[in-house]
């Protein structure tokens, strides 16, 4: 064979093994595509189901303050408890006949229902006031109070006699003081826990059995031994004093 026929030979053959080099590695090629594409979007995946968490911790829980704080506004809340959860109303009836504009959390489900007061209304910002007053509610305050609790056992979960105004008028009920005891807000506390007190359906009740006016009593007053029994919490809440947030 001549040097030009070698050489052609040579390049023919080298031409050869590179076009089978190429093939071989063509083959596998595809699987380190298929495996480095999804990596780069691995983390924006994830990102969403992170983000939608918190919202989902605090739907299920329904604890008061829970993620309530002052400067929680309608679209926080809507990023909290979805937006279809979510309604303003110019016209929520208030104590003595006063209305007031703010938010009701699940307006439709009284299971899930809840008030809420801005200390600017129009521009609803700076949240005050929160309470819950459906019997058959899932909220419940994170110091150990639920709905329908009756006052004797409120009594013993405080540690200490409670003090309350009397039945009968608008205020009628309210805790007004835990003396001192388990349930009462602590120096430095930004929230304020509260409970009102209503009556036992009881057709047999007695109308002195429980205290009636706005005046403040006492849990232990031997006047009334059978208030402990016949008088539930029926409102729960949680206020926010101050107004650093505006």
């Amino acid at each position: 064979m001549n040097l030009a026929a070698s050489r052609a030979a040579i390049a023919l053959s080298l031409c050869a093994l590179l076009g089978a080099c190429e093939r071989q590695a063509a083959t596998p090629q595809p699987a380190p595509a298929v495996k480095a594409t999804p990596s780069p979007a691995a983390p924006a995946q994830a990102a969403p189901s992170i983000a939608a968490e918190p919202a989902a911790q605090v739907v299920s829980d329904y604890v008061l303050p829970g993620a309530l704080a002052p400067d929680v506004g309608p679209e926080r809340l809507k990023q909290l408890f979805g937006a279809a959860n979510v309604r303003i109303d110019d016209h929520m009836p208030g104590p003595e006949g006063e209305e007031f504009r703010g938010v009701i959390l699940f307006a439709d489900d009284p299971t899930r229902r809840a008030v809420l007061h801005y200390q600017d209304e129009q521009q609803l910002r700076g949240l005050a006031f929160v309470s819950v007053r459906e019997p058959d509610t899932r909220w419940r305050l994170d110091n150990g109070i639920v709905m329908g609790m009756r006052l004797s056992e409120l009594v013993r979960l405080n540690g200490k006699p409670i003090r309350f105004s009397g039945m009968g008028w608008d205020y009628g009920g309210t805790i007004t003081d835990w003396n001192g005891g388990k349930l009462a807000s602590r120096d430095g506390d930004p929230v304020m826990r509260g409970a009102r007190l209503g009556q036992v359906p009881d057709p047999s009740m007695q109308a002195d059995a429980v205290p009636s006016s706005d005046a403040d009593y006492a849990s232990d007053d031997p006047k009334f031994p059978r208030q402990g029994e016949l008088l539930r919490v029926e409102e729960l809440s949680v206020s926010f004093p101050g107004e650093d947030d505006l």
